[in-house]
């Protein structure tokens, strides 16, 4: 390959995509201390839509730079090194980590230890740190060749889970004797779901809000005490427990919000944004039309690299990764059944797979791993 490429994305239309030159290639030469990896392959949900939505708000477009007015979509997956100018680090070691949708990176690495290294380019420096982290495959407590594709697709949204679940526990779920969970398709919450539902008989139970047409799927998950429409809570026929309740909200819809809210009540202990699986009603019109404020608890963003650094501090970092690894075990064993894997390859493959997630056509059963490669680079055999 004589140069590499760059899918991206058009900030202020998100709709509008282009795949540009890279100035590197294989034969890029990095400096002292850099690493030029080749990303292999790569997962792609709504996750990575919701880094595009809040990409200015989070400073999610400042990890890899691209030209003005242009941004590269974060992904998480598997680079494998070319070049090496760092000590202890070689040609052919594999890490993962947080990526852009493109053939190459270039990274200057720091802290370098045998579980892998940090990025410390210049700019990444005032980013959170957890972002900033390239495991090691050798050394990895939680890799497993067996579920490399998964855990492209779910260990970042599951480290999410973990930490949300962690923190909620940590606070006695605010005293609820429920949980509702919105997009309880989504990974992220299906996930969440599987941690409290393993938590004991004193756990709070778990409530799944999806679409008529999901259903099925998050009933068979099995990970939810019960499974309401959307319909349902908006018209108000499908009534929401009375007691104490939380809400961890992975829609960013204010119109589900608001009638979760209206229907609890000051019963709503506790009221938490994670994501925008609806991403196109974020910033639409506040359904409450009184200009009085939502009842119930106020509204409180959760940002999981605050968790991870409070984490790091109480456990240390070996003990907040052997935690983590532990409770993805046997997740990921019981999640190999839920989903079908869909690889594709080439900025084609790309596009037409992000085009699809962005209008939200993607199946709950269907996890896509990508490459800009035009055929995989990955070493294992397909």
């Amino acid at each position: 390959m004589a140069l590499g490429c760059n899918f991206l994305v058009e900030r202020g239309d998100l709709h509008h995509t282009s795949v540009h030159p890279a100035t590197i290639s294989d034969d890029t030469v990095p400096p002292s201390g850099g690493l030029l990896l080749a990303i292999e392959r790569f997962g792609f949900s709504a996750n990575n839509i919701t880094y595009a939505v809040f990409g200015d708000a989070m400073g999610y477009w400042s990890f890899f730079p691209a030209p003005d007015g242009w941004g590269r979509v974060p992904v998480w997956g598997f680079a494998r090194v070319l070049r090496s100018a760092t000590d202890g680090i070689t040609e052919g070691d594999r890490f993962f980590g947080y990526l852009p949708p493109s053939t190459h990176l270039l990274v200057r690495a720091g802290e370098v230890s045998g579980d892998g290294f940090t990025d410390v380019t210049e700019h990444r420096m005032a980013l959170p740190p957890v972002y900033n982290r390239y495991v090691n495959c050798a050394t990895d407590p939680s890799y497993d060749p067996r579920y490399e594709d998964l855990q492209m697709l779910l260990r970042p949204l599951f480290m999410t889970s973990f930490l949300l679940d962690d923190q909620l526990a940590d606070e006695g779920f605010h005293g609820a004797d429920a949980v509702v969970l919105t997009s309880a398709s989504s990974k992220t919450a299906f996930a969440l779901a599987h941690l409290i539902s393993r938590r004991g008989g004193d756990r709070p139970a778990v409530v799944g809000l999806t679409s008529a047409s999901n259903v099925g799927f998050v009933e068979g998950l099995g990970c939810y005490d019960r499974v309401v429409t959307y319909d349902g809570v908006l018209d108000g026929s499908t009534p929401l427990p009375a007691d104490p309740t939380a809400l961890v909200d992975f829609s960013g819809d204010p119109l589900i919000v608001g009638a979760v809210h209206r229907q609890v009540g000051d019963a709503l202990a506790y009221s938490g944004i994670v994501g925008g699986t609806h991403w196109q009603a974020i910033g639409g019109a506040e359904p409450d039309t009184s200009g009085e404020p939502l009842p119930g608890a106020a509204r409180t963003f959760f940002f999981a690299p605050d968790r991870v650094d409070q984490r790091r501090a109480d456990w240390g970092p070996d003990g907040m990764e052997e935690r983590i690894a532990a409770a993805w075990g046997p997740f990921v064993e019981r999640v190999s059944g839920w989903v079908t894997v869909v690889r594709g390859a080439g900025p084609d493959a790309v596009r037409r797979v992000y085009e699809e997630t962005l209008r939200g056509d993607t199946s709950p059963d269907i996890a896509h791993v990508l490459s800009m490669y035009g055929t995989d680079r990955n070493h294992l055999e397909d």
